[in-house]
């Protein structure tokens, strides 16, 4: 379940400091992973930790920290990261299963460079 950077304490402050890059995103919940995430076409990694975090002020979802790395095939890693999660836990992180309050991205091309 690894993503590529250390966790960091979920804050405005250090979301602000995120790339406007593609790449996939993990939510913590102290020691657990509870969200594996990949930016869609249209969002960065930035815009997508910003949206979370206002879900956590909200109290729709419990988050204490974050990680995060950059890729060109955002989508293909977030598959690779919750497969691993699910060999590892035996289930999906919290809020990838389903009746999760955060929604399912449904959108289309994510990933830059295509399979080969």
């Amino acid at each position: 379940m690894r993503v590529a950077s250390l966790r960091c304490r979920f804050t405005a402050e250090r979301v602000r400091q995120i790339p406007d890059l593609q790449g996939v995103f993990a939510l913590w919940d102290g020691r657990q992973c509870v969200y594996v995430g990949h930016t869609p076409w249209n969002r960065s990694l930035h815009q997508c930790l910003r949206e979370h975090l206002a879900l956590s002020d909200e109290g729709t979802i419990r988050v204490s920290h974050f990680s995060w790395e950059t890729t060109s095939t955002p989508k293909t890693r977030e598959r690779q990261v919750l497969a691993r999660a699910r060999e590892k836990l035996g289930k999906l992180p919290l809020y990838n299963r389903p009746g999760s309050p955060l929604p399912t991205i449904k959108s289309s091309i994510t990933d830059l460079r295509a399979p080969r």
